[in-house]
């Protein structure tokens, strides 16, 4: 039907009895009022999915109920649908977009990591544990308050109380991975040993202002009495494979040092209490929904963290929606099996998208010097541990979905394994493409003859733009193997010509970058060398934006109820406060979201906005303490 207001097909045969005279407010009396209708507003519906530079539909108004869009159309039409209680919402002409789908996100990682989430939502000492944040600034000058805050946090520490001393990247991402030097090198200046001295009765986890962490003796302890032998528990986010052997362990017990918040926080510092680690992954799945994202994928990483977000689904608290990817620790036949049986499985909260056993690693097929190749490692070579349960899941009708990756001769080895494992299970050609096999990051990858390939095999990947502005990625590939090779770094253009959606990524704990990182992806401008790298592959915002909401909706298995803002389909959406499609470019990461709606559910509503719509303000602006950029000053407005 080739109209601009549109119904659900569930109201045709309505729609009909309203040829023959009814109103459309009679069509709405009979199925019911919407709870909510925006007018006056530029609303991009993002119903074109194809991969082109079609938005699909703007119209002015869009009417809510239960949690779905009943309808989209003009301002007329639009109102006309609306009853004596429906609450009626005047955007004076602001942009409307379907809430952001970010395809590789870790806001239940973040919530360890940035301050805020934890200040609002849990004590910062009670008996379990007491953590603290160094004031932000440069690495050194974090660096200069760290010991004698570890000796006044471990003066006043309780018998067996945890002391969690953090570093705060603060709004300047690369500050928080300077302080990895501090943790990392032949002699780590932040060492077991040297927390030792300090702590030595106390079990301490010092958290560098990126992912790693570094623990003391004690810790090694508590953790070997909550994990004997350290089976089950991960140093690197996911269960390392052959961790067993004695040679790992024996490593890891001489320098513990990895993503180790993820399993010792909710297992051993809050002692398996989901309901307390949901209350803190509420606040930061909250903070991300303030800045835009209403849906996102990632994996869980512990069973305590998805036993928080299960909870908070049950009880109807969850703030945004959560894809998720398995990741053991079992990989057994039968558990994928099982695991393949849920794929796109769940409620509209919480959804099962595929599984993985261990992230894709570095290595290339490309040439350079000794010194560069011996740091590269293959993880889904033939006969490598990962290389076997990612055959297993692929011939058990499994997906791979979620999964960190790399160079482009690993992602090689995935290809043969879809293909090979596929045919050994008797999968047809579109079997395999009805699964939409991914990989994420692409981090130099796919190299431009493997997009055929992942072309013929219908996959859909996910690219983050991060790669493009930080000391790795394209700056790291024009160091280390030559510029020419930089098109290899979130190739998104070329993939976009061969007709592969794209998801879109910002994996770090900055949501305040969201539009910082779209402006980044299309003008792929490094401000560590102030090089362009690979300019063939600079993008526009339209295919930026699609692939932060329709393409993502599609790599989440979801592209029937989320990404676009159509009749039948969820209720998420958010406002702007000024036109993404015409501002400058070089405005669009000063652009802000003033409102995030989830299901028809207000998350985020800062005072500028609600005070015009007769409204209150909502989310983490009427927090107590609140320094993060923009919602601190939109606190104050």
């Amino acid at each position: 039907m080739n109209r601009t207001f549109v119904f659900s097909f569930l109201l045709f045969p309505v729609l009909v009895v309203t040829a023959w005279g009814q109103s459309a407010a009679d069509v709405a009396a009979r199925l019911g009022y919407p709870q909510l209708v925006i007018h006056n507003a530029k609303i991009a519906t993002m119903d074109d999915d194809g991969v082109n530079e079609n938005l699909g539909r703007t119209v002015q108004a869009l009417a809510v109920r239960d949690g779905k869009i009943l309808a989209v159309g003009s301002n007329a039409e639009v109102r006309a649908l609306a009853g004596p209680q429906t609450k009626q919402l005047d955007m004076q002409g602001r942009l409307v977009l379907p809430g952001l789908v970010i395809t590789h996100e870790h806001p239940n990682d973040w919530m360890f990591q940035e301050p805020t989430a934890w200040e609002n939502s849990l004590p910062l000492e009670n008996d379990l544990y007491q953590v603290h944040w160094l004031p932000a600034g440069p690495a050194d000058d974090q660096y200069k308050y760290f010991w004698s805050s570890l000796r006044e946090m471990t003066a006043k520490a309780k018998p067996g109380q945890w002391i969690m001393l953090n570093f705060d990247r603060a709004t300047n991402l690369q500050q928080g991975e300077d302080t990895m030097k501090f943790l990392g090198g032949a002699r780590p200046q932040i060492s077991k040993e040297s927390l030792d001295e300090v702590a030595p009765n106390n079990p301490v986890l010092i958290h560098s202002g990126s992912a790693m962490s570094v623990i003391n003796s004690k810790a090694l302890q508590e953790i070997e009495h909550v994990f004997p032998g350290f089976k089950e528990f991960s140093v690197n986010g996911t269960l390392p494979l052959g961790w067993e052997s004695e040679d790992v362990v024996a490593d890891f017990q001489q320098r513990p040092v990895g993503i180790l918040n993820r399993n010792t926080i909710p297992n051993i510092i809050m002692k398996g209490d989901y309901r307390m680690e949901a209350k803190l992954l509420k606040a930061s799945l909250e903070l991300w929904a303030a800045y835009g994202m209403t849906s996102f994928a990632s994996a869980p990483y512990d069973p305590v963290t998805f036993q928080a977000f299960s909870h908070l689904d049950r009880s109807g608290e969850m703030p945004v929606r959560f894809a998720w990817g398995y990741i053991g620790p079992d990989f057994s036949e039968r558990t994928l099996r099982t695991i393949a049986g849920l794929l796109g499985r769940g409620t509209d909260y919480m959804w099962n998208i595929g599984s993985w056993p261990q992230t894709g690693s570095s290595c290339t097929t490309i040439d350079a010097p000794p010194q560069i190749k011996q740091q590269e490692q293959c993880h889904f070579a033939p006969g490598m541990p990962a290389r076997e349960i990612v055959n297993r899941i692929i011939r058990t009708g499994g997906r791979i979905a979620t999964m960190h990756t790399d160079g482009d001769k690993d992602i090689g080895y995935l290809l043969d394994a879809i293909e090979e494992e596929s045919a050994k299970a008797g999968f047809t050609l579109d079997d395999i493409r009805a699964k939409r096999q991914t990989f994420d990051h692409l981090d130099g990858a796919p190299r431009p003859d493997q997009i055929p390939r992942i072309k013929n095999l219908g996959m859909t990947l996910s690219g983050q733009n991060y790669y493009l502005v930080n000391y790795g990625g394209a700056y790291k590939y024009a160091r280390d193997y030559g510029e020419q090779y930089t098109c290899w770094i979130v190739p998104r253009k070329s993939l976009f010509d061969a007709g592969i959606k794209v998801g879109w990524e910002v994996d770090k704990p900055v949501p305040w970058l969201v539009f910082q990182r779209v402006l980044d992806g299309m003008k792929r401008l490094n401000p560590r060398d102030g090089k362009v790298h690979c300019p063939s592959e600079q993008t526009s915002r339209i295919v930026q934006i699609k692939a932060m909401t329709t393409w993502g909706a599609y790599y989440m298995l979801r592209e029937d109820r989320i990404g676009s803002l159509e009749p039948g389909k969820l209720a998420d959406f958010i406002v702007l406060d000024r036109d993404f499609f015409t501002v400058p470019e070089q405005e669009i990461p000063n652009l802000h979201v003033l409102m995030t709606v989830v299901g028809g559910k207000t998350v985020h509503l800062v005072p500028s906005l609600a005070k015009p719509l007769g409204l209150q303000p909502v989310g983490p602006v009427t927090w107590n303490s609140m320094s993060l950029p923009y919602l601190a000053e939109a606190k104050q407005q």
